[in-house]
């Protein structure tokens, strides 16, 4: 019975990370795909120890399991930090896999030295084959690890949901949440029974979770258009909504252009903010009217911009607007000079034809 727990677990995670594998393309996170890699071959590994019928089968599946440990917090932290759009240097990344994979290495020499496990032994209780085992000084870095991981992800989920627009609070609530069970499984599991371990089941519910997460993250990355180039640099604004006027995301020349986006959260509408109800309110109601009457001017001060409204889409799905603002000030400044010069051309040719009596 604790057997087909174990192997219904790790079906369930091979089916949703193929699920994943699916929607997969190459906007979504690299550490949630990660994720996504790793949680059937540690829930495998949970199966195999329980399967495992002598010392040396269970060593090894516990080594497996340990990929969650040691990679799996990790990945699932440097994602929540890339999720609450926190910068920091790349090569700190590359610092902690190289971290925890000395501390994998640890790992693998259960059986060989006493770095990880003092003493291991193997027993079978009811059926499902178990570790006994005494921790040595790397299992207590290998905590220690764990909950700086837990911490880190923790205070920068609190950090962005009360101070950070940048962050959308329906992507940090369920991360939240699967951060605390992941947690209390893992330590707190075994005080609840030592019967069976639950961090396999919880996997799966963080999968599920990790799917809403990656399916909802296509709507805020707004280089998922195929244009990076125009979303980072450039002269052209790029600003996200969805049908319920949402703000989505914009890149740094629509905030320059629109401020007041400076002040609107991801995920709250841009309803109440009374210079972007003047401006992209009234032009996405007017597109909604009509797709085809999608253009519109806007001028800022002595800045003229040129403003085109499309849909968003996910896929082939239409699940929002997304604004294009185009500085086209040389453009109408140009127009104007030519403007003038016309009208002073035609002054000049009807004097001349009034000093000629031609009429």
């Amino acid at each position: 019975m604790i057997t087909n727990y174990y192997l219904v677990s790790f079906i369930l995670a091979l089916i949703l990370s193929m699920t994943y594998l699916v929607i997969w393309h190459r906007h979504f996170d690299i550490h949630m795909t990660m994720v996504f890699a790793f949680m059937p071959i540690v829930n495998l590994g949970y199966l195999m120890l329980a399967e495992a019928r002598s010392l040396e089968a269970a060593i090894l599946a516990n080594k497996i399991t340990y990929l969650g440990g040691c990679y799996l917090l990790l990945f699932v932290m440097l994602a929540v930090l890339r999720l609450c759009n926190f910068e920091y240097d790349r090569r700190i990344n590359v610092a902690l896999i190289v971290f925890n994979t000395l501390i994998y290495l640890g790992v693998l020499s259960i059986g060989y030295t006493g770095v990880f496990y003092k003493d291991v032994d193997y027993k079978e209780v009811n059926g499902v084959g178990e570790l006994v085992k005494s921790y040595g000084p790397v299992h207590t870095v290998f905590y220690i690890m764990v909950i700086a991981y837990f911490i880190i992800s923790l205070v920068a989920m609190a950090y962005s949901y009360f101070k950070r627009n940048e962050a959308s609070n329906k992507i940090i609530r369920p991360l939240l949440i699967t951060e605390l069970i992941t947690i209390v499984a893992f330590f707190g599991g075994r005080m609840i029974t030592k019967d069976i371990e639950f961090v396999p089941i919880v996997y799966v519910l963080d999968q599920v979770v990790y799917l809403f997460i990656s399916h909802r993250m296509c709507l805020y990355d707004i280089t998922d258009t195929g244009i990076e180039s125009l979303v980072q640099s450039g002269d052209t604004g790029m600003v996200s909504l969805d049908f319920q006027y949402n703000y989505l995301g914009s890149n740094k020349t629509a905030k320059a252009i629109f401020p007041e986006l400076y002040r609107v959260k991801v995920d709250k509408s841009i309803v109440g903010h009374r210079s972007l109800e003047e401006s992209m309110l009234e032009w996405i109601k007017e597109f909604e009217k009509s797709s085809e009457n999608n253009k519109f001017p806007y001028h800022m001060g002595d800045k003229s911009y040129f403003v085109e409204i499309n849909y968003l889409y996910n896929g082939k799905k239409k699940k929002g607007y997304h604004l294009f603002v185009k500085d086209n000030t040389r453009e109408q400044e140009y127009i104007s000079i030519l403007n003038k010069y016309n009208a002073n051309l035609q002054t000049k040719l009807e004097q001349m034809y009034e000093s000629k009596g031609v009429k």
